[in-house]
């Protein structure tokens, strides 16, 4: 069965976008294992990579020399960063460090600039309240910008071995599931759906109704990906898909805790301009304490 046209583009598209990947650091240790993962992952997808620091710039004119000096060396830092990256060439990277702003919003801004196909952005230790996640910069670079973003809570040490998909069959999640064949070519993927029911009259026949219809529509959407699967060189015993009863969190949780994997990947709404002020509740709250590093996409 041939991809439908849309589905072409959207491929088309993503891989060109791919050829450029953006790291966003406030120079932390956090962020290190976000530079090694970056770096991995450039070199996996021979693509270009661009790094970006927001430097802070003080309200009093006094200090303007405080800031230069603060600039310069951030870009020593990175540059010296860089440079002990083996392998890694002059002309694969570009380095850019700002003054001022709002940080989330110019790291939007240069995702724009160098066309990057994927933010790469450090966690900061385990926010486990969501109010504490909500507001933080990653979390309003995921809610207000439209380019894919990988979260990087673990030190690398080699390429991705097992991914984890939630999909509820959305344009989000669905290129979620796409990138992560790119960003994890020799990995383990578990595809999985949740889906729920609240009981009531009928409730047994319902919640078999229910199951039915969740394993159709996974089905369905395997079938449709057999072109793409077979394109990264995907083995059936590699790729697992599956759905289960439950609250979607839960379920990902649940399953990350039996398969252990190194990625998940999720998507969530792509309405910005609607509801700015609202991330997701599964990928909020995956984000907010996260068992793994996390990719999370909106769709295109």
């Amino acid at each position: 069965m041939e991809e439908p046209e849309w589905a072409l583009q959207v491929s088309i598209e993503k891989e060109q976008n791919m050829k450029n990947i953006l790291l966003a650091t406030d120079l932390s240790t956090e962020t290190n294992r976000a530079l090694g993962r970056a770096v991995h992952l450039a070199s996996t997808l021979a693509a270009k990579l661009h790094v970006v620091h927001i430097c802070p710039v003080y309200a009093f004119s006094s200090k303007k020399k405080t800031t230069i000096s603060l600039k310069q060396d951030a870009e020593e830092t990175l540059k010296n960063a860089l440079a002990a990256v083996k392998g890694l060439k002059k002309s694969q990277t570009s380095l850019t460090v700002i003054e001022g702003g709002e940080t989330f919003a110019e790291i939007i801004d240069q995702a724009k600039k160098v066309k990057a196909g994927l933010i790469v952005m450090g966690i900061h230790g385990k926010v486990k309240l969501i109010d504490m996640f909500v507001g933080t910069t990653i979390e309003r670079v995921i809610r207000k910008g439209m380019t894919p973003v990988l979260m990087v809570r673990d030190k690398p040490s080699a390429g991705y071995g097992k991914v984890l998909v939630g999909t509820d069959f959305s344009d989000g999640s669905t290129q979620a599931f796409h990138i992560a064949l790119d960003l994890a070519p020799k990995a383990e993927f578990h595809l999985v759906h949740s889906y729920m029911y609240m009981g009531g009259h009928m409730a047994r026949y319902m919640e078999d109704v229910l199951a039915d219809l969740a394993r159709d529509k996974l089905e369905k959407f395997v079938e449709k990906s057999k072109g793409i699967l077979k394109k990264h060189k995907i083995s059936p015993q590699d790729f697992h898909p599956g759905t289960v009863k439950g609250e979607p969190y839960a379920c990902l949780l649940n399953a990350a805790a039996k398969i252990k994997p190194d990625l998940i990947a999720i998507g969530t709404h792509s309405q910005v301009s609607i509801m700015p002020y609202k991330l997701g509740g599964t990928a909020k709250e995956i984000l907010s304490d996260p068992p793994c590093d996390v990719l999370i996409a909106k769709g295109l």
